[in-house]
């Protein structure tokens, strides 16, 4: 969603509401449209952009229905921008600084940046496969009164020929 995009390119591509939904309901009927109640394949397009309704059975669905975004009640390019920072951030951004950046409740944002967190996860039904570019890891355990880099005795690079990385196990392979 968001690969090789900085906050500037994201701010542009993202820069309303209806841009965010035009974009989901594009990742979402990518493959074409399907109602969600009846599974009839004919629609119409409404009124609110990205939305769909089955020449079927009529059922209207949005483009947020059934993604992290459905039922947002605050504006989508707010939790556009929350999935954004929590992905693209090396150590993701706390719901403080988020709530200050949008202007929304400390809380509102710990809930959002969770769900996206949660849908992160992976289920190990799709693991990595390919070579795994790795930026930073550690081989070994917990070392007593050593915290972080300050281990002079530790390898500072690890190189493995060709790695790939079982996303369920997290376990390095050759």
């Amino acid at each position: 969603m968001f690969k090789g995009v900085n906050i500037i390119e994201f701010s542009e591509r993202f820069a309303t509401d209806d841009a965010c939904r035009k974009y989901l309901s594009e990742i979402k009927w990518e493959n074409g449209y399907q109602c969600g109640k009846c599974g009839h394949t004919h629609f119409y397009k409404i009124k609110r952009v990205g939305s769909r309704q089955c020449v079927n059975c009529k059922y209207a669905e949005s483009a947020t229905a059934r993604t992290l975004f459905h039922k947002v009640k605050f504006p989508l390019r707010k939790a556009f921008y929350i999935a954004f920072m929590v992905v693209t951030n090396k150590k993701g951004m706390s719901s403080y600084e988020l709530s200050r950046k949008l202007g929304l409740r400390q809380k509102t944002c710990w809930s959002f940046r969770q769900k996206v967190i949660e849908a992160m996860k992976s289920d190990g039904n799709n693991p990595l496969k390919g070579d795994i570019e790795v930026d930073e890891f550690y081989v070994g355990g917990p070392e007593e009164g050593k915290t972080g880099h300050g281990n002079e005795t530790k390898q500072q690079v690890v190189w493995l020929s060709r790695p790939t990385v079982s996303a369920y196990t997290g376990a390095m392979q050759r």
